[in-house]
């Protein structure tokens, strides 16, 4: 029988890292295409893309319909779609876990894209 796991009894203790893929900063615009449940079509939705891993990313946008079921990312300098399914989603958020994983050195490239603002 397994111990228990409340956080009472683990107190002091080191928390195991449930994160098979470490999370990167990523503060880049995106173009999401997003359908919803029971639609057919996509509608594009400008986002900004928050954190990335190799397996799913956090994207924030005010104009996100409700009931998102699958989306492709449109990310700039990548050159390609990458599909997903929403995990989860807020108001102002979009939890995406990607179909296929993204190699690491994408994911280090995309964590490296700067935002130059206009003057």
């Amino acid at each position: 029988m397994q111990p228990k796991r409340y956080e009472l009894t683990q107190l002091g203790g080191a928390k195991e890292n449930r994160r098979v893929y470490p999370r990167r900063d990523a503060n880049c615009p995106v173009i999401a295409h997003v359908r919803r449940r029971h639609a057919d079509e996509h509608v594009a939705v400008p986002c900004w893309l928050v954190n990335l891993s190799e397996d799913g990313c956090l994207v924030t946008s005010d104009y996100f319909p409700s009931k998102v079921e699958d989306l492709y990312i449109i990310i700039p300098g990548l050159g390609s779609k990458v599909h997903g399914k929403a995990r989860s989603q807020g108001n102002y958020t979009l939890n995406v876990k990607f179909t296929t994983l993204l190699t690491p050195d994408i994911v280090g490239k995309i964590g490296r894209i700067t935002v130059i603002p206009k003057s």
